[in-house]
């Protein structure tokens, strides 16, 4: 009777899905579109020695010999550098004493890829095995996945002597773990992301996960921790101010952005080595009569990727106003407004230029912070204006006036006050962050207030003349006289009356004519 070949069950392996966490609101769409920027990288194995190196295979490793012949052997064998192989051809001349060359077995072994991911499984859990019958177990299961040669598995159990059987059953739970979940994979990749899942925070979070298309589940994001990466960024940095750091899988790191212009990219690389996972792994070929082996060792398959993304600053801007009222002078009951400029002002620690947030439409597309300038029109006041940076207590206000500005900076206007009566009158200007909700970049706004009395902000209201009344028409007519004709009359006269005056003084006086009797003159030496 030709005794049948150990079969291995079959496990249907799964389609599986990526394991996302579930995002909401518009940063959460936000983040949705980032992890679709994400760059994945396969696995990628690194021989651990280079190609065509040729290493002896020098005795037994870990195993058993037959009793029965003193010969027959089923376990490890041991190469000149210290590693343990098993056996890829059962029936084919033992490895003992032939120079063996080491190449990646991708390519060079007519495995299925399935069947690689099993035999890679084995080369790195059973690698450091120091017990007997755990290394006759794993190689008789090596020998159940590249075939038996036409003998039964219990013929080489039982070179195990007494321990046959139990090498017959922990072959068979080799063989278990290896299609069961968390066992044998396909491959390994990584994945990179950066959010903003936090509206209040502001802040960037980078997330590096892992994947592993397992033969029992399919693809299967690890649990968070399973593994440890280097992640680098470039235009952010950590919350220790470093731009690398040791990340674990599916941990989330808050970064902040650097830099001082609104928009800025930041970028994430993310780089997992010596992963167990994966279908690669090392062969050796030593002739065409002799065994090939299956070399052990750890995972060595590598995980990387990286994500680039476009996204607002969380530094704060500083608004400022410069203003000038539509009218510097005016009448009584006029109309006016206030012209308002708006630019950002540049600092230490703040933004070079307006701040952006992402729009609740589309998270890709930008929008200026929008702000709320309060305007309000003080006065009148009796005497002229002087410049404070603070307004006096109890000023009067004539009316209190918004504008929204939500295309950020450029020029804008109020609506109009009427001015009550003469004085002087003087605009005033504030913006309050608090009016801007957090969400569109409320946060980010520094405050910012007018100077009371700023020249370009005052217009006066003279007091009105008061005109002369005319005269009555009821008294001209009794004249005879037009208004006109007695206006002029009048100022004739009084023209002749000064001349009048002034002649009086010119003229030569005259003397009165002299009494009866009296002496026609006095002659000048007369002595009286």
């Amino acid at each position: 009777m030709t005794p049948t070949p150990l079969t291995r069950p079959r496990r249907p392996a799964p389609t599986g899905t990526r394991i996302t966490e579930p995002r909401r609101g518009w940063l959460g769409r936000l983040s949705e579109i980032a992890a679709g920027l994400c760059l994945t990288a396969g696995i990628v194995l690194s021989s651990g020695a280079p190609a065509a190196q040729a290493v002896v295979a020098t005795g037994h490793g870990i195993g058993h010999t037959w009793a029965v012949d003193g010969a027959s052997w089923i376990g490890s064998y041991q190469l000149a550098d210290g590693t343990m192989v098993f056996c890829l051809q059962a029936g084919k001349s033992a490895p003992v004493g032939h120079d063996y060359e080491i190449h990646d077995a991708r390519g060079l072994a007519s495995y299925s890829n399935d069947d690689a991911a099993l035999l890679a499984f084995i080369s790195r859990t059973w690698a450091d095995t120091t017990d007997a019958t755990a290394a006759a177990a794993a190689q008789l299961a090596t020998w159940s996945i590249t075939g038996l040669n036409g003998r039964s598995p219990e013929v080489y159990a039982a070179r195990a002597n007494g321990s046959s059987g139990t090498v017959l059953n922990q072959t068979a739970a080799v063989l278990d773990a290896a299609i069961g979940a968390g066992g044998a994979s396909r491959s390994v990749t990584a994945a990179v992301q950066l959010t903003m899942p936090d509206e209040a925070s502001g802040q960037l979070t980078v997330t590096a996960d892992l994947e592993v298309d397992f033969l029992a589940t399919g693809p299967t994001v690890l649990a968070a921790g399973s593994h440890t990466g280097m992640l680098e960024l470039t235009g952010a940095v950590f919350a220790d101010g470093s731009s690398r750091m040791a990340v674990g899988n599916a941990v989330s790191s808050s970064v902040t952005a650097t830099g001082t212009s609104p928009i800025g990219e930041v970028s994430a690389t993310v780089l997992f080595e010596d992963l167990p996972y994966g279908s690669d792994f090392r062969i050796g070929q030593a002739g065409p009569d002799v065994q090939k082996v299956l070399l052990t060792g750890p995972g060595s398959a590598t995980g990387s990727a990286a994500v680039s993304v476009t996204v607002p600053s969380d530094l704060p801007f500083q608004p400022q106003v410069v203003t000038a009222t539509s009218a510097s002078t005016a009448e009584s009951g006029a109309m006016i407004s206030d012209e308002l400029i708006l630019s950002t002002r540049a600092g230490a620690g703040v933004l070079d230029d307006w701040g952006v947030y992402p729009s609740a439409d589309d998270p890709l597309t930008m929008l200026p912070v929008p702000v709320t300038v309060e305007s309000t029109l003080l006065g009148p006041f009796t005497e002229p204006i002087v410049l404070s940076p603070e307004i006096p207590e109890n000023s009067p206000v004539v009316c209190a006036l918004e504008v929204v500005a939500e295309g950020g900076p450029g020029t804008y206007r109020t609506g109009e006050c009427a001015l009550p009566g003469p004085g002087y009158y003087v605009w005033v200007e504030r913006i309050v962050p608090s009016r801007t909700p957090v969400q569109a970049g409320g946060d980010r706004i520094l405050p910012w207030q007018s100077d009371f009395g700023t020249a370009s902000e005052i217009t006066f209201v003279a007091t009105p003349v008061v005109p002369v009344a005319p005269a009555d028409p009821a008294m001209l007519a009794e004249t005879g006289l037009s208004e006109s004709g007695m206006i002029g009359g009048s100022l004739l006269g009084a023209l002749l009356l000064v001349a009048g005056v002034l002649c009086r003084g010119w003229l030569p006086r005259i003397p009165a004519p002299r009494a009866s009797g009296a002496p026609a003159h006095l002659h000048r030496h007369d002595r009286v």
